[in-house]
């Protein structure tokens, strides 16, 4: 017997049943057997799956499987569900598609309420909506961007099997294109809002990571940061990960590759990453960064902006009173309460009162 877990697209079942049996391979079932595992919580996911989908097309193909699985079958908790080839195929790509559709719409709607109307409260807002059972409360959080090798990747590859089909992709085409604009627009604002001039200057950028407890940097939303910030012109990055700084020198961020990534050095601490910095983005959600408010008000003096791309940093309104502009996704630019003579020599628009520390 022949189990696919990969994610591949609908009807390759089919496709391998055909070419085994053009190459005279006889007694041979195909069946596909999706995995839904998380990065960073996969050991735990195997041992407590919440669904186990096999798709197959005989009885035997299902009896083999289920004595592979008999441990969830008929489980009190886990549902065990047994399908065609194809509708199995398409449940994981609806999976990953509809988490990515609930990211962006947060980010695409909750996150721009947010930052465009005054008094919105994120955190209240997400609170107020998810008490509804008949939402998820997961992806109820606004991010920089969902990245990793699933979600881009499985939404361009069912829009085209729907455009393949002759079927319109308008809502998943706009899914995509709104997380992919939420990885590099937070640097937009800072130019437009904070009239923050990159040039020439040194950014810490904390996080490389897709997502933190991982060192995987596929389709990271750090790598659009980097792009963005080096045709920006800024001087160096200052970088630091807990996990991916290894990998992000050696495969993505490889000086012998592209001259650029000169402009990146890496360091051991946030604390190292940060000092001589300008400005600072955050853009991997590692538990570390979370309440950095004091750590930043003793490593670095202001004027300083500080770019949130997720949300970190609970206690801004004591980095906007210390003389720091706080910018986050999620919420409205909040300057530094006193104006300083030197403001206007970090590129930065001259103070002016801030939003009410509610406002976010």
């Amino acid at each position: 017997m022949l189990v696919n877990k990969s994610t591949v697209p609908i009807g390759t079942a089919r496709l391998l049943e055909s070419v085994m049996g053009d190459h005279g391979v006889e007694n041979v079932g195909v069946a596909s057997n999706p995995e839904f595992l998380a990065q960073g919580n996969a050991v735990e996911g195997s041992r407590r799956p919440d669904r186990v989908v096999v798709g197959a097309d005989t009885a035997e193909d299902f009896h083999i499987l289920r004595r592979l699985y008999s441990q969830f079958v008929n489980h009190v908790r886990i549902r065990y569900l047994e399908t065609t080839p194809e509708t199995a195929e398409a449940i994981k790509y609806m999976s990953n598609t509809l988490l990515l559709t609930y990211i962006s719409f947060w980010n695409g709607v909750g996150a721009r309420l947010a930052e465009a109307l005054p008094n919105i409260r994120m955190e209240d807002l997400k609170i107020g909506v998810t008490a509804d059972a008949r939402i998820s409360t997961w992806g109820s959080y606004v991010s920089n961007g969902a990245g990793g090798s699933c979600f881009g990747k499985d939404i361009q590859s069912l829009i085209y099997q729907l455009n393949h089909a002759g079927r319109s992709t308008d809502l998943l085409q706009a899914v995509y294109s709104i997380n992919e604009y939420q990885k590099t627009y937070l640097i937009d604002r800072a130019v437009h809002e904070a009239h923050f001039n990159f040039n020439h200057k040194t950014v810490a950028l904390l996080g490389l990571s897709f997502k933190k407890r991982t060192n995987d940097m596929r389709d990271s939303a750090a790598l659009r940061v980097v792009e963005s910030l080096l045709s920006r012109g800024v001087g160096t990055i200052r970088a630091y990960d807990p996990l991916a700084a290894d990998e992000a020198r050696r495969n993505w961020f490889n000086p012998d590759k592209n001259h650029l990534f000169e402009r990146i050095s890496y360091h051991s601490t946030a604390q190292e990453a940060m000092s001589g910095s300008d400005a600072l983005y955050i853009s991997t959600d590692w538990e570390e960064f979370r309440g950095l408010a004091h750590t930043i008000q003793t490593t670095v003096k202001p004027p300083y902006l500080v770019m949130d791309g997720r949300r970190m940093i609970p206690d801004y309104d004591t980095l906007v009173a210390a003389g720091y502009d706080y910018l986050p996704v999620g919420g409205p630019l909040l300057r530094a309460h006193a104006a300083d003579a030197a403001h206007g020599e970090n590129g930065h628009q001259p103070a002016r009162r801030p939003a009410p520390a509610h406002a976010l």
